[in-house]
């Protein structure tokens, strides 16, 4: 699982220019980008529930991926092998044939603790990439009750298989760190479904859990380097926010076309303008150059722009119905 050969075969056989293009352009979508506009995009123009189902998967993989990627600490294929292309350039391995001498094998020892030594190590498994591709997609998947038989295969299996070739012909990820990625991504998007309220079932335990899991999470990211301080924030303040929600109602979900577009239109204006205006609170305010620092500004941030976006939803004219005279 840690071989070197599957990427020198997808490399050598589909040997083009537009092949490494696409594959570029399919790992651009696994970035944070995507899925910022993924989940406002859903929850906003579509139904706020579901929204946030999905953006609470993708920062609980985050968070599970950054730790198994910090407890494994294994290179990546163009770590350890001389031939494997690193995204299309030539590769600068530790070692020059190091990957798995079998299909259990573990890569080239001395390869991994030269990659450990490193001050800023950028380690393979498991696959981000995959497993919040993954992690969305099922959760997609099971947040709106998607039925068509097409489209849930699509988004259990389609999408992320493309993202783990994508991967792979790129020289960033061995067979071992895509197939954890998507079973792990399965597993978490399940847990979010599970955890947000109302999603599967109305139970009490649901927010007492999400809210203890948002601030163990946030306690490991300032102590540790196990957490991202980035989504470990993000996710504290999901947390507060459906807690808040739960408490004074949630807000209607858009019913027409034009509904969904200014909501989606005015979320959009909201994030664009929080994020200087958080980097000028920051400056301003004199608070310790600390993970704990940057955790907090990162849950105020999501809380600016999601309640924001809330706000903007219960303003939002409803879609009325014609009354009985003029149906008459």
């Amino acid at each position: 699982m840690f071989q070197t050969h599957w990427h020198l075969w997808l490399q050598q056989t589909f040997d083009a220019g537009w092949m490494l293009s696409l594959m570029q352009f399919v790992s651009l979508l696994g970035y944070e980008m995507a899925y910022i506009a993924l989940i406002l995009l859903c929850a906003f123009g579509a139904r706020l529930r579901a929204g946030l189902c999905v953006m609470l998967a993708v920062l609980l993989m985050a968070c599970a991926t950054h730790a198994i990627k910090q407890g494994a600490a294994l290179p990546r294929p163009s770590d350890v092998d001389a031939r494997v292309l690193d995204e299309g350039v030539p590769s600068h391995p530790f070692v020059v044939d190091g990957g798995g001498q079998a299909f259990w094998s573990l890569p080239d020892a001395q390869a991994s603790a030269m990659l450990r030594a490193q001050p800023d190590a950028d380690y393979g498994f498991n696959s981000g990439h995959v497993g919040v591709a993954t992690a969305a997609c099922v959760g997609l998947l099971l947040a709106f009750g998607i039925r068509r038989h097409w489209l849930r295969w699509a988004l259990a299996f389609g999408w992320p298989l493309l993202m783990a070739l994508s991967r792979m012909y790129l020289g960033r990820h061995f067979p071992a760190d895509v197939l954890a990625g998507w079973l792990i991504g399965i597993g978490v998007a399940l847990l979010a479904w599970q955890l947000m309220p109302g999603m599967r079932s109305s139970q009490r335990w649901q927010l007492p859990v999400l809210l203890a899991l948002g601030a163990l999470l946030a306690w490991a990211a300032a102590t540790s380097r196990f957490v991202p301080v980035g989504e470990a924030g993000r996710l504290l303040a999901l947390g507060l926010l459906v807690a808040w929600l739960q408490w004074r109602g949630w807000p209607v979900d858009p019913q027409s076309v034009t509904q969904r577009v200014l909501r989606v239109l005015g979320v959009v204006v909201i994030y664009t303008l929080a994020r200087p205006l958080i980097d000028l609170l920051a400056a301003a305010v004199p608070l310790p150059d600390a993970p704990a620092t940057a955790l907090v500004w990162q849950a105020i941030g999501t809380l600016l722009i999601l309640g924001g976006g809330v706000a903007l939803a219960r303003w939002t004219p409803r879609q009325h119905l014609p009354k009985v005279e003029d149906v008459q």
